[in-house]
């Protein structure tokens, strides 16, 4: 709570000085765009203005106008208006791949629902997930009055897909089943969230395709020659303005339009098909060096930066987009993705514990931090390292982590961090940034190494009994 001076506050009184209070818990306006990464990354690229062909041209439509913005005539996508909507409004529905690097992306999924519910094209809270037992549970017939028309020519009700491409579902092809019980009976997309110079890297193998316009909710090939059987087209767009403008001009026009758009061939037996191999099988027997070699080749600089930064850090969420936020500002998740592509960033808990704050969740494969840390200026190790620990005490509220940055003025004495199966993941990254850093840094982490080992000894000691057993997996 602020208090200002000034002549005309609240309960002035005469030859009183004035004052007023200001709280700051005031709400938002409801269309007042976010503040949040996710919010100035959608808006960044533009992507409510992007939708506009889809906006009900009814009073009110004016309310979402601040959302949008101006939209330019100069670019190509823009210059060209729609035709007239075969609907008066729409009600798109969003699927989130499960996959476990999206949770890299959950801010900007879950920003890209409350964007669609603002504009009045989503109805829905929160995303469903992409998987075979929730579209059961919302793909129920259609009723009267419903929000899905299943009358001929008819695009009520369409239905986006985020995801990254990164998922085993993708790579055996059980989404490209999903997606064809989806297009069967409802106009489909997928968004994809990475940058279209990493999907290759992905198991989504688009290409431009002619696409007619949409005939009970089927998005025909116009060149068929490439599909067979039951196969059809399913557009796949980058999450840009330009393609998300072409995809809603086409699908305002409704039926009798065409478009050339990014597709994948889907199909009921799409898992019988030959998919490309799993990432992770890629890089089962690489070494640390090379996986360091090839990604310091291949990687972009933003990557290569905060690939640098998270090495003198303990991972978990928070903690790697709070780094990137410093050293990378104003960039999107797909660098996290870029390190998970190229095998650098691994899970090292069970998937329902991924968002845990107050844990190490994620951990660099043997050997990579440490080469890593030694390519790395030592003050910028230091300085991530200072700047994390501040970070995971007073936003995450992790205890023990409170002095870490002035280690260097300890010398070497006995570490009183306590070593307990929590903290041990959280001590073994801060033991490689010392012995990274060296020189002052060089006695605590002797130290702090033999506090580890003596721990490590007495846990196997006694038939193998030692601290309590924790539910943490550590690295």
């Amino acid at each position: 709570m602020n208090r200002l001076p000034g002549p005309d506050g609240p309960g002035a009184e005469p030859g009183a000085e004035p004052d007023w209070l200001m709280a700051r818990g005031l709400e938002r306006p409801p269309d007042f765009p976010g503040s949040s990464p996710a919010a100035v990354l959608l808006r960044k690229r533009r992507i409510a203005a992007a939708l506009k062909p889809l906006l009900p041209q009814v009073p009110g439509a004016d309310a979402v106008r601040p959302l949008i913005g101006p939209v330019g005539g100069t670019t190509a996508w823009v210059a060209e208006q729609p035709g007239p909507a075969v609907a008066d409004s729409w009600n798109l529905t969003v699927f989130v791949d499960p996959g476990l690097s999206m949770e890299f992306w959950r801010p900007v999924t879950d920003e890209f629902v409350h964007l669609l519910r603002r504009l009045g094209l989503c109805r829905q809270e929160v995303a469903h997930t992409f998987d075979r037992r929730s579209m059961s549970e919302w793909n129920r017939p259609p009723t009267t009055g419903g929000r899905r028309t299943q009358a001929d020519g008819a695009t009520s009700g369409p239905v986006l897909v985020l995801t990254d491409g990164l998922a085993g579902s993708w790579y055996t092809g059980v989404a490209a089943e999903l997606l064809h019980a989806l297009g069967e009976r409802y106009p489909v997309v997928v968004v994809h969230l990475l940058p279209e110079e990493l999907w290759p890297s992905t198991g989504i193998a688009a290409r431009p395709r002619a696409v007619y316009g949409h005939v009970r909710g089927v998005q025909r090939p116009r060149a068929a020659e490439d599909a067979e059987g039951d196969m059809f087209p399913v557009p796949v767009l980058p999450l840009r303005e330009a393609p998300l403008w072409r995809w809603a001009k086409f699908l305002a026009r409704g039926p009798g339009s065409w478009s050339h758009l990014p597709t994948v061939l889907v199909s009921a037996q799409a898992a019988r098909l030959s998919w490309p191999p799993f990432p992770g099988v890629r890089h089962s027997a690489v070494t640390a060096e090379e996986l360091v070699v090839d990604f310091g080749r291949t990687a972009s600089h933003g990557a290569g930066t905060l690939a640098a930064a998270l090495a003198a850090v303990p991972l978990n969420l928070p903690v790697m987009r709070h780094v990137q936020s410093r050293v990378v500002p104003g960039s999107a998740p797909d660098l996290l993705s870029e390190l998970f592509i190229a095998g650098l960033l691994l899970p090292v808990v069970r998937p329902d514990e991924v968002c845990h704050h107050d844990r190490v969740t994620f951990d660099f494969p043997p050997g990579t931090r440490q080469l890593l840390l030694g390519a790395a200026k030592r003050a910028g190790t230091a300085e991530v390292l200072a700047d994390a620990a501040s970070f995971v005490e007073h936003e995450l509220q992790v205890p023990g982590v409170e002095r870490w940055g002035g280690l260097h003025m300890e010398g070497e004495r006995e570490s009183d961090d306590p070593v307990n199966a929590r903290a041990e993941p959280f001590l073994r990254v801060q033991l490689d940034v010392l012995k990274a850093l060296s020189g002052p840094y060089s006695g605590r982490a002797r130290a702090l190494e033999r506090a580890l080992e003596e721990w490590s000894r007495q846990r196997h000691e006694g038939n193998g009994q030692g601290p309590p057993a924790s539910d943490f997996a550590g690295p």
